[in-house]
């Protein structure tokens, strides 16, 4: 049969439907409330800083998804029949109605009821079978929503202000990468030779440029951060340092250089080329000379012995003194110590690259110094041209000139007379033009003296960057002007 009873019905479905919706909306704002309410007493009271949308966000949330859950949860024709049939005392006269429209066929009688059911249906109204009520909770729900909310603006309102920490500098940033990078070589020279002390030092030197990364890490907090890694290294330089060593294997290779045989080991051990050294002395036999050269080689190599002994070097001492003893007699011993000299040349050419990786490592932490100071001079730098205080300080003009300073003296007249020839004239020069202009061709002479002392130095030595920046910003802010001093090289 066709729809009618549906479509009767239907506007007290709908009207079902939205009072459950409303129904559990009402819930599900009361119960979101309770965790908002306890999160905001306990930001405010205890100072959780936690962010005050997060409790207002609770309640608004459980009461949207409780009404989804509403909308989803979808009521059948049978409660509005129902709820028709009580209002109007029609003794399920709807719910026989809504189950004869299921069937195709109807008897005589069956269409009667099913008419006289419709007729009654069309005088139901919708408002008086379901009566909107508001939700019992709702008052408490939006009691306890407002409570909420309240909370957490006296609580925003009256949380003292804080400061967030800066973002690092830029400067710093890139300086902290830069040491990174050049720390990675020194890393892993200490896992390669499994050098525990070297990588405890390269852990303590990570965690010191991590911490130059840090938000609020300003230039002097970095230079100073820079300096203690730079001290740290320079300690442990001075621990490791092969330069008292070199002058005792530079006297066994000029010992070992008289003989012809070993004369290639002893130029590479003069030299300083250790691991070439080695690999001669490992292969080295006894070699065949003459008693003259002889002794000459077993003198120096009993010199080196003895003061490799003062200074504390028992191994390398030990292996001279059986390469003197082996000499001439027994050729075994020569291998032997020959050997060990080898062990301890390769030892000495680990120190001294070691020694070569600390001083790139604090030359690179002195050129990021050099740049942080670089950085916090200029941004230091003043840009007025008031004049100053009675007190010295370190701002700058930036070259800008003031107004020109007043000359000097008593007051000058000019008196108009005329000459008659008569009487004694005295003449007195007190001042020349050649005098005025004499200190300041002795400053340009210093200036330009000076400058090219500078410049020859930083052509020739591995002076920091930001040193360098240093000296050339110097000397440009002391550089004379150029139309005075030219004028006074006319008058010379």
């Amino acid at each position: 049969m066709d729809k009618k009873v549906q479509r009767q019905l239907a506007p007290v479905l709908s009207r079902q439907q939205f009072v459950r919706v409303a129904w559990l909306a009402a819930w599900g704002l009361l119960l979101g409330s309770a965790p908002g309410l306890f999160l905001a007493a306990a930001n405010w009271l205890f100072d959780w800083q936690l962010a005050g949308w997060i409790p207002v966000a609770l309640p608004l949330v459980g009461s949207a998804t409780a009404a989804i859950v509403g909308c989803c949860w979808q009521l059948n024709w049978q409660h509005a029949a129902s709820a028709v049939d009580a209002r109007y005392a029609l003794k399920d006269r709807a719910s026989t109605a809504l189950e004869f429209s299921a069937r195709s066929h109807l008897p005589v009688v069956e269409r009667l009821a099913f008419a006289d059911a419709l007729d009654h249906l069309q005088s139901i109204k919708p408002h008086e079978v379901v009566p909107w009520h508001m939700p019992r909770v709702l008052p408490y729900a939006a009691a306890a929503f407002i409570a909420t909310l309240s909370l957490v603006i006296v609580g925003g309102w009256n949380r003292p202000a804080t400061a967030s920490k800066p973002a690092p500098l830029d400067v710093v940033i890139a300086q902290a990468e830069r040491a990174a990078a050049e720390l990675t070589e020194l890393e892993q020279y200490a896992e390669k030779e499994k050098d525990e002390d070297l990588k405890k030092l390269v852990k303590e030197l990570a965690v010191a440029i991590e911490e130059l990364k840090q938000p609020g890490t300003d230039v002097r907090e970095a230079l100073a951060k820079l300096s203690e890694m730079q001290a740290a290294l320079q300690s442990e330089q001075a621990k490791r340092n092969p330069v008292s060593m070199d002058a005792q294997f530079q006297a066994v290779g000029e010992a070992l250089a008289l003989a012809e045989q070993l004369s290639e080991a002893g130029q590479a051990l003069s030299a300083g080329q250790y691991e070439k050294a080695a690999e001669q002395l490992a292969k080295a036999e006894a070699p065949e000379l003459d008693r003259a050269t002889e002794k000459a080689v077993k003198e120096k190599l009993e010199k080196a012995a003895k003061q490799a002994d003062s200074s504390g070097q028992n191994s390398l001492s030990n292996a001279l003194s059986q390469m003197s003893s082996g000499l001439g007699n027994d050729r075994k011993g020569f291998s032997e110590g020959s050997q060990k000299l080898a062990g301890e040349a390769s030892k000495q050419g680990k120190r001294k690259k070691l020694h070569d990786l600390l001083t790139k490592q604090c030359n690179c932490l002195g050129e990021c110094k050099g740049e942080c100071e670089c950085e916090s001079t200029s941004k230091n730098k003043s840009k007025s041209n008031k004049p100053g205080g009675k007190n010295w300080g370190l701002a700058g003009s930036d070259g800008e000139l003031g107004e020109r300073t007043a000359k000097l003296g008593g007051k000058q007249e000019k008196i108009k007379g005329q000459q008659s020839g008569e009487g004694e004239v005295e003449t007195e020069t007190t001042h020349s033009p050649e005098g005025s202009q004499q200190s300041q061709r002795e400053y340009r002479e210093n200036y330009a003296k000076y400058k090219k002392i500078s410049e020859d130095v930083l052509d020739s030595e591995p002076i920091p960057l930001g040193h360098r920046q240093t000296i050339r910003r110097y000397f440009e802010s002391i550089r004379p002007n150029d139309a005075e001093t030219d004028a006074s090289s006319q008058l010379k």
